[in-house]
């Protein structure tokens, strides 16, 4: 158990790890958007397990990996409505400064498929937790702008909910971390 807690904290093994579970969503030639792709590291494990083509954008350009890549406002994607097949957020909707217009975008650029990956605690233990990673992120990565408010994130999933055909809900490792769950939420559009 503790092995896969610390999985978590590493992020080059976390990302392996969201990609594997991915099998059956992604195929060879499908295009996709990496949302705050960061390292850009899942969208070259997405390239080089499944065949995807990716694109990343972020606020800030931290790829640590060669990925075609473009910044963006936090908001407004640079792309015209139903260019991509899937579009990945991966840990990113809970540190955006507008997650609803950030989802409202996903949703206008993707034609088949959007993949969550979020942290969605309950409990006043767990939103605390999750309070201090955000202002800890935003200080340390010097973020450009204010997070929304602590929960915004789980009102934009729930409106992109009411607008997907299907949703997948697959809880992710440690599952035995209550207080604290990710999930990875897959909408068909």
């Amino acid at each position: 158990m503790l092995t896969t807690a610390l999985r978590v904290l590493k992020p080059a093994d976390r990302l392996r790890d969201q990609a594997q579970a991915l099998a059956g969503y992604l195929g060879a030639g499908d295009t996709l958007l990496d949302v705050g792709c960061g390292t850009g590291r899942l969208s070259l494990y997405l390239r080089d397990m499944y065949g995807a083509d990716p694109m990343g954008i972020d606020v800030k350009d931290f790829r640590q990996v060669e990925i075609p890549f473009r910044r963006f406002d936090g908001t407004s994607i640079p792309f015209p409505d139903n260019t991509f097949d899937h579009v990945v957020v991966s840990e990113v909707l809970h540190h955006s400064h507008d997650p609803m217009a950030l989802i409202a975008e996903c949703h206008r650029v993707a034609r088949r498929r959007i993949i969550v990956f979020e942290d969605v605690p309950d409990g006043r233990f767990g939103r605390a937790l999750l309070l201090l990673h955000v202002e800890a992120f935003a200080r340390y990565y010097r973020y450009p702008f204010r997070p929304a408010r602590v929960g915004a994130h789980r009102a934009a999933l729930e409106w992109l909910g009411e607008r997907a055909t299907q949703v997948a809900r697959i809880p992710q490792p440690p599952e035995w971390l209550t207080v604290y769950p990710r999930v990875l939420l897959v909408y068909d559009v």
